[in-house]
This record gives C-alpha cells, sequence and structure tokens, in this order.
C-alpha cells in the first residue's frame, strides 16, 4: 500500500512559515521586554528565535522586510475580524459592530508590540510605510463597501462613504494603538463601548 506524502514545496512553505512565526514571536517578546526595535541586531534576532544568522537572510532581505511580513500578518488579523461587521453591515439591527470593535481591540491588546514595531519603523523605512499604507487602504475600501451596502438597504445615513471610511479606520487605529497600546487591560471595555457609539451613531440612521 502507497504512502500519501506531501509535495517538497508544501513542506518548505510550511517550515517558512513556521521560521516567521518564531521570529515574529521572538521579536514582539524581546521588544515587549524593553528593547527598541532599531537597536535589535539581526544576530540577536535570529538568536532569540533559534536560528543562524544566515538561516534569517535564506528568507529574508532584511529587518524591513521582517517588518513587512509582520505588517501584513497582524493587519490581515484585523482584517479578518472586521468583517464581523463588514458582512452585517446592511442589517437594520448592526449586533456585529460591537463583536467587531471588542475584536480589534483584543488584536491591539494581543499584538501590542507588533504595532509598536510597525509604527515606529514605518517612520523612518518607506518602504513599510508604503506597505502599510496599502493594507490600511484594502481596510479602509472594505470599510467603504459595507457603507454603501448599508446605504443601498436604507439603514446607514448618507454620508461620504469614502470619507468616513477612512475617518472611521484611522479612528480606529489610532484609539488601538495610543489607548490600547499602552494602557491596563481594564480599559479595553471603555475603548470599545466609545468606539462603537461613535461609529454607531455616524453611521446608523435613528
Amino acid at each position: 500500500m502507497s504512502s500519501v506524502t506531501r509535495p517538497a514545496g508544501s513542506k518548505r512553505q510550511d517550515r517558512r512559515e513556521e521560521l516567521e512565526r518564531r521570529l515574529f514571536a521572538a521579536t514582539e517578546e524581546l521588544v515587549a521586554q524593553g528593547d527598541g526595535f532599531t537597536e535589535l541586531s539581526v544576530e540577536r534576532l535570529a538568536a532569540a528565535a533559534g536560528i543562524s544568522r544566515s538561516t534569517f537572510y535564506v528568507h529574508f532581505e532584511d529587518k524591513g522586510d521582517l517588518v513587512r511580513r509582520l505588517a501584513a500578518t497582524v493587519l490581515a488579523e484585523l482584517r479578518d475580524v472586521s468583517a464581523t461587521w463588514w458582512e452585517t453591515a446592511d442589517h437594520t439591527d448592526p449586533a456585529g459592530l460591537t463583536a467587531a470593535i471588542t475584536a480589534i481591540v483584543e488584536v491591539y491588546r494581543r499584538r501590542a508590540a507588533a504595532f509598536t514595531i510597525i509604527t515606529e519603523t514605518a517612520a523612518y523605512d518607506p518602504t513599510v510605510a508604503a506597505e502599510v499604507r496599502g493594507l490600511m487602504q484594502s481596510i479602509i475600501d472594505a470599510t467603504r463597501q459595507a457603507i454603501e451596502r448599508g446605504q443601498a438597504a436604507g439603514v446607514m445615513r448618507p454620508v461620504r462613504p469614502a470619507e468616513t471610511a477612512a475617518i472611521l479606520t484611522w479612528m480606529v487605529e489610532r484609539a488601538g494603538y495610543q489607548l490600547v497600546r499602552g494602557t491596563e487591560p481594564a480599559q479595553d471595555e471603555n475603548v470599545v463601548a466609545a468606539l462603537t457609539d461613535i461609529i454607531r451613531n455616524t453611521l446608523y440612521a435613528r
């Protein structure tokens, strides 16, 4: 009886993804402990992840490449949890909004160090800044589409979809970065309540 084996390419992809997860986790842990990302050498990042410096460079061009991929991973998490509201935005009862905001705040809490790394690196690395802008624009676009569906269904106010989506998205991003990342978890419930209230009153007809 022949055995079932996975294609070599799939195994390589699995190894690559596992190595990325290890490097992301090690980098976030070092920063969470107080190390500045700009001061962390590739050697130290690699050692913390249990790999060699040469292995790091097999998979990443440099530290900027690491941050670009980290940004893609973290902002994909935000996209995934935001879909809770996007998929129900045209309903009369926007219950998905509270669930989505709660999940977004949880991502900012859990990946606080990652957001610190991404924001600080984007300030001086134009390639990281461009990656973040592109990823944020995809969230803005999805939010705009949700607003347009809500307006078409007659449950949302006649706001300007594109501008409103951009403003609300960046508001949530700043709240997550400034009010969640550097505060105690006990404050999260208040942040969720405030964001949900602002978005609901901005979008939904009374």
